[in-house]
């Protein structure tokens, strides 16, 4: 497992945050996580530092997260994996934003833990 990953956990919800970093905490090794509530926010931490991961919701105050948002990220910072983080359906989203670059889709429900899971270890084995 790849340690001292950076990671932005971008989602308005502070119990999501809470919860994607405590796993997080638990599953790397010292895991540097910052977060952030809003798209806006979003874009600036990116423009300041460098991120290794990011964890982006797709609904989110000062607009949502397209797959054309993950394609002019990656666009940007070619070198970041992006994995979506929604309560929005799965089966119907997940395509669209993986086609725009995106490495994998969480839908916030029981199983989220074991997508996040399923996807450190395949990304940041």
């Amino acid at each position: 497992m790849k340690k001292n990953l950076k990671i932005l956990i971008a989602d308005d919800s502070e119990l999501m945050q809470l919860v994607m970093r405590g796993f997080f905490t638990k599953h790397l090794a010292n895991a540097s996580l910052k977060q952030t509530s809003n798209l806006n926010d979003t874009y600036f931490e990116l423009s300041q530092q460098h991120f290794d991961l990011l964890l982006l919701d797709i609904n989110m105050p000062n607009g949502d997260s397209t797959p054309q948002t993950v394609i002019d990220i990656k666009s940007k910072y070619p070198d970041l994996k992006v994995v979506m983080f929604s309560g929005n359906d799965r089966a119907t989203l997940e395509e669209s934003y993986l086609d725009a670059g995106a490495i994998g889709f969480i839908q916030k429900d029981e199983q989220m833990s074991v997508c996040a899971k399923e996807i450190i270890d395949k990304h940041f084995s």
